[in-house]
């Protein structure tokens, strides 16, 4: 029908005028073709006849904002100020939002909005849009609260502003005061707590939405699984997963992503692998979840093997690909795997090695206890060495007890991160090995005198289906008291075996 009527309208004897060519460019647009749209409009703006009426610039900045055009959308707009048509609201709106999708609100917006004798609530969306777009959060604050009224829209705007720019407590106190919210208004809260970290309210938020009744989409879905991977939330992983079947929720390949993904971090890699298997779309970022998640659970066997199926299969690996199979052979004390692999990766894929991939090297040769390997990696490679390249290497010499080694990597790691604490307890830990209790006494009163604290350590366990989370030397947890009971007598009769023995 789209090639007839084109034929048609390219036809000499065909009479044309501003509504065949609003009907053409209107057609163009609504099929998905806004650089096809823009040309009629070029086409129509050449005859002289035929001058733009008050529909035409409706279009024509929907296709400009589309192909995120900003030279044509200028020119689309100077065209419009040179016309002699009086424009209703429609098309300053239009205008107004073609300025916001390319992010220049700042420059045009009230000049733009002044113009229009009587805005409409999409009129004040398209200025806030624009402000929050152009990250100008004071002035889109401004027109929010200068609205004569605002609706839901309005408020969902200002709240992906606050979220997007990790401002949580502003945009916690806007969603609070919303009269009605919908499910983008939801979604962008939960998004926010879960970008920051904040994985328990996220998890606690969407709780509440189903309590509003409040359906979902499988973008927050994906949100809400990355949460419950970063808590070993299992149970809670679980239950999303039950949810996103029981509503017919469309698993592609980024939601099978994400559940592949939490169920590797929760421990559960043969969950993991059963949905990689079932997914019907295997994007190369699927593929990089399962062997990340295989490089987790020290599979490296069964990494290899993957890799040799993605490469038959005509899947073409990135770099997060092999860093996560140099990860598996590493933990798996692969070693001529490792190397196989990281050569094939530069010589076969051509792709340049990171300074995460050379990590990968040294921690593979460390683990394996060829230390001097890994000190020549790091000596030869072409990218100077950060602090988590010494510390791979630092964390091997502990391992394998290289006193010697170690002393000298410690040394260079101080020097290079002064205020890592966590560079301090592992020299000192390779102290304690040689039994140099001097040294260690030494580092401790450097750290005193630097103003260094060592972080206390954290840890979380998933108890029906609640997570509860516990720092070193923290009394909040409101069984506090019989926990570290439990604790000392764990404690006394693991002593008093010890002296039986």
């Amino acid at each position: 029908m789209a090639k007839s009527l084109s034929r048609l309208f390219d036809s000499v004897d065909f009479p044309r005028n501003s509504f065949i060519y609003n009907t053409m460019i209107k057609a163009y647009l609504t099929r998905g073709n806004p650089r096809t749209s823009f040309l009629v409009y070029s086409q129509m703006v050449c005859e002289d006849s035929i001058c733009p009426d008050e529909f035409t610039f409706t279009f024509v900045f929907a296709a400009c904002s589309k192909l995120s055009a900003v030279s044509e959308g200028k020119q689309a707009h100077a065209q419009m100020v040179k016309c002699p048509v009086r424009f209703r609201t429609q098309s300053w709106n239009s205008l107004l939002d073609y300025y916001a999708k390319i992010g220049e609100m700042g420059s045009f917006g009230h000049r733009l909005f002044d113009q229009i004798e009587e805005p409409d609530i999409i009129s004040w969306n398209c200025l806030l849009d624009g402000f929050v777009k152009s990250a100008e959060l004071n002035a889109a604050r401004e027109v929010f609260d200068l609205m004569p009224q605002k609706d839901t829209i309005s408020w969902t705007i200002m709240l992906v502003g606050y979220v997007d720019a990790g401002l949580l407590s502003e945009a916690s106190q806007l969603f609070d005061d919303m009269p009605e919210r919908n499910m983008v208004s939801w979604s962008a809260m939960i998004s926010g707590y879960v970008k920051m970290g904040r994985y328990r309210e996220g998890l606690d938020l969407f709780k509440k939405m189903q309590v509003a009744g409040i359906k979902t989409d499988k973008i927050t879905m994906t949100t809400l699984l990355s949460a419950c991977a970063n808590l070993g939330a299992l149970d809670q992983g679980r239950w999303i997963h039950a949810y996103i079947d029981r509503n017919k929720i469309e698993i592609d390949a980024h939601l099978s992503t994400a559940l592949v993904d939490m169920y590797a971090k929760c421990g559960r890699i043969d969950i993991s692998f059963k949905v990689f298997r079932s997914s019907q779309d295997k994007k190369v970022f699927l593929w990089n979840a399962i062997l990340g998640g295989l490089a987790m659970h020290s599979r490296g066997n069964e990494a290899v093997v993957l890799l040799s199926e993605m490469l038959e299969k005509g899947i073409k690996p990135n770099r997060i690909t092999f860093l996560c199979v140099l990860a598996a052979c590493s933990h798996s004390g692969l070693v001529d795997d490792g190397l196989r692999i990281f050569h094939i990766m530069m010589n076969d894929h051509n792709i340049r090695p990171t300074i995460e991939h050379y990590g990968c090297m040294v921690d593979l040769f460390g683990r394996a206890g060829l230390l001097n390997d890994a000190k020549q990696v790091i000596e030869t490679m072409p990218i100077e060495a950060d602090g988590n390249i010494w510390r791979a290497l630092l964390c091997a010499c502990r391992l394998q007890g290289n006193v010697s080694l170690g002393e000298q990597i410690g040394k260079i790691l101080i020097e290079l991160e002064p205020s890592n604490d966590g560079n301090y307890v592992l020299l000192s830990d390779i102290y304690a090995i040689g039994k140099r209790w001097e040294d260690v006494g030494k580092l401790r009163r450097e750290m005193k005198v630097r103003g260094i604290r060592k972080m206390p350590g954290c840890s979380s366990i998933e108890l029906n289906g609640v997570t509860h989370e516990f720092v070193a030397g923290d009394n909040s947890h409101p069984q506090s008291r019989e926990i570290y009971k439990m604790l000392d007598e764990m404690a006394h009769f693991l002593m008093h075996d010890e002296l039986e023995l």
